[in-house]
């Protein structure tokens, strides 16, 4: 294969120090490319930021150069090693849960197997409660989509709806498929970005939501703690006792955990001296107990991403409506993603007797509330393998036949986490695949006749 030596211009994004806005930094580098190479790097997907769709002119900004990845570099081996092994403890832990929780309600439960018209009867009368599951998966989608729409129109008075419902699919995708569900901003940015979304606006919106978003879980998983140990809902014996004290700490600590960040984004809002004084202080000791590498560096750019969070929900709260909407939209978000524990434990004859819909759907939201928060820093992708066995050890019992727990354990799942994959790589894939042949299209010299 012929090899040529040519100068190649990327470009990444950086955060400008004094207006905190986004800009695109050039960077060149001599490399040794293949005709292959410069192929495969032309496919990849790429950022007119002054997009013409006649010239395709302007700076590109390459989707990798956001994580400062160069592909051209070899990726060390230290990080092979480290992938293989992470990704072989992830599917057996995962295979792990899933054949305990199998073995325990089908095999150990058999003599509790009830007949098959037993169980046509169950999903006869409850089948529509699926239906309602699927309903609070797309509410997450919309949801996400419409709260991005809004603020999109209280910046730049455009709706931009589809481009934000795109975006909520790609967000999604990427949180569920990268541990601790950290991964979409990026994405989402760059999504925004390359559909008419202006450069500041695109890089604000992704990081306001996130934060609303983490304030409305914490509200809400404080809440859940404070009614489930008050007994607020009447919850019944057999839920009041499904959480052990061990359980109620971790959910504490989760949910100290997810209010870090919001929390020094107000304290940069408002006291920024104090939060620059806190973020020192902390990366310092992190360093003298060899936890932090270059405290020096990391304390600079966890201030500079903590002030353009906070910048971001200033020019959000300048806006109280929209403010007070979006602050909205996320609970409705959490209570969706929490509702299709409930609908799926119906469809499966779960059923609390003595209480109406209403109260039921509100104790099983609490729980799942704590769930969440008890295994949101398991640092695997979607919390694979805790949230699997927490979800049978609370619920199965409230399921009385034989496999009915796992049943609706492996539904739940579906729902609630593989499909955010499923239905994000698909629309990923036919995305790319169409902005290439359009890509393909505008580079075809006219005909002339």
């Amino acid at each position: 294969m012929r090899k040529s030596k040519e100068k190649i211009k990327l470009n990444k994004i950086e955060i400008d120090d004094k207006t905190l806005e986004p800009k695109i930094v050039e960077v060149s580098a001599e490399n040794e490319i293949s005709e292959k190479d410069v192929t495969a790097a032309e496919s990849e997907i790429a950022y007119d930021s002054n997009y013409d769709a006649v010239k395709n002119e302007g700076k590109q900004l390459v989707m990798t150069k956001i994580f400062g990845i160069n592909d051209g570099e070899a990726v060390n081996k230290r990080q092979k090693i480290f992938k293989k092994i992470f990704t072989t403890v992830f599917i057996v832990l995962v295979a792990g849960v899933l054949a305990f929780t199998f073995y325990h309600d089908f095999i150990q439960g058999a003599n509790s197997m009830p007949p098959l018209s037993s169980l046509a009867d169950v999903f006869g009368k409850c089948w529509f409660y699926i239906l309602f599951a699927l309903l609070s998966l797309f509410l997450c989608y919309f949801l996400k989509g419409l709260k991005l729409s809004l603020m999109c129109y209280s910046t730049i008075k455009k709706w931009h709806f589809k481009t934000c419902m795109e975006t909520a699919v790609i967000g999604h995708y990427y949180n569920y498929v990268t541990p601790l569900a950290v991964g979409g901003q990026p994405f989402e940015i760059y999504h925004l970005a390359k559909h008419g979304v202006s450069g500041g606006v695109a890089a604000s919106l992704p990081i306001a939501t996130f934060s609303l978003n983490q304030f409305a879980f914490v509200i809400l998983g404080i809440f859940a703690l404070v009614a489930y140990n008050v007994n607020l809902f009447g919850t019944s014996e057999t839920l009041l006792n499904v959480f052990p004290t061990t359980f109620t700490v971790l959910a504490i600590i989760g949910l100290v955990c997810c209010l870090l960040m919001p929390s020094l984004v107000l304290i940069f809002s408002m006291l920024p001296k104090i939060g620059t004084k806190m973020v020192t202080a902390v990366i310092k000791l992190g360093g003298k107990l060899r936890i932090v590498r270059n405290p020096e560096a990391t304390t600079e750019k966890t201030i500079k991403n903590v002030q353009h969070n906070a910048l971001c929900l200033k020019r959000l709260a300048s806006a109280p409506l929209v403010f007070t909407l979006s602050v909205l939209i996320s609970f409705g978000e959490q209570l969706s993603l929490c509702s299709i524990a409930y609908f799926t434990l119906r469809f499966f004859g779960f059923d609390i007797v003595n209480v109406n819909g209403f109260v039921e759907w509100l104790q099983i939201v609490q729980l799942c509330l704590i769930l969440y928060a008890a295994i949101s820093f398991i640092p695997t992708p979607g919390n694979s393998g805790a949230a699997d066995l927490s979800f049978y050890v609370l619920f199965s019992a409230g399921v009385t036949y034989a496999g009915g727990g796992f049943s609706a354990m492996i539904v739940w799942r579906l729902l609630s986490f593989y499909s955010f994959i499923i239905i994000g790589f698909i629309f990923t894939t036919i995305k790319r695949k169409s902005d290439r042949k359009k890509k393909t299209q505008l580079q075809l010299p006219e005909k002339i006749d």
